[in-house]
């Protein structure tokens, strides 16, 4: 027997992407709604909208266990008045490789492989072509032909572009350089962006990438405390 179709707050989770499901799930975790012990995944599970509900009661909404878009938006600017010091990014492992979910010029989020030992972040022709065609990238941000170490070692003249900002998760970093790769070759998540974090690591028995604070982080926060006084 079918139910009737969803509607409000219930059709808007359906609707949302399973990384901003989890990054809405690790703001809760951190802002102490969510035992640190419990996992995150894409499932609203009871232990959730628990959470949520105790959420919205502490912020004089309705606390109907429903994370609808006002909420979401809500919570996301929570986090953003008062920034963590550190984030938890889910992982996702293929063939020996990290998987991670980025949003570039917050036009697209794509999958990047992480590659600590590639100098740059790295995106191919295509993805750049798809950020002009939407209107966030120009060429004041193209910086030209440099030299890039690539992840073997080696090093080999490649194009350069600034993205203007790179998210995961609860950080957003501003001004990353990229190299442009050839058609269809892999995202990379390399030292333009992981440098910017004062430490980072892999937990390789849960599967996440955990970052400290970066330069932007500690900038917002200085600017909360002014504005709180």
């Amino acid at each position: 027997m079918v139910g009737p179709p969803l509607s409000g707050p219930a059709l808007e989770e359906a609707q949302r992407p399973i990384e901003r499901h989890l990054a809405l799930a690790q703001r809760l975790q951190r802002l102490g709604y969510v035992s640190p012990t419990v996992v995150i995944h894409g499932v609203y599970s009871p232990t959730l909208r628990t959470a949520i509900a105790a959420w919205q009661r502490d912020n004089d909404r309705d606390p109907t266990g429903l994370l609808g878009e006002s909420d979401a938006r809500a919570l996301e600017q929570e986090a953003l008045r008062v920034p963590s010091s550190r984030d938890e990014i889910p992982l996702r492992s293929e063939l020996n490789l990290f998987i991670v979910t980025a949003r570039i010029n917050d036009a697209i989020m794509l999958p990047f492989i992480l590659d600590s030992g590639a100098s740059d972040v790295q995106i191919p022709v295509d993805v750049v072509m798809t950020l002009a065609r939407a209107g966030t990238i120009s060429d004041s941000d193209l910086l030209g032909t440099q030299m890039c170490a690539l992840a073997d070692g080696s090093e080999a003249r490649c194009d350069e572009l600034m993205l203007r900002e790179l998210r995961l998760g609860n950080h957003i970093v501003r001004n990353v350089v990229a190299s442009i790769g050839p058609p269809k070759s892999e995202l990379l998540l390399g030292q333009s962006f992981l440098s910017r974090f004062g430490r980072w690591a892999i937990d390789n028995t849960r599967h996440v990438l955990i970052l400290g604070s970066s330069d932007e982080d500690q900038r917002n926060l200085r600017g909360a405390q002014r504005v709180g006084g």
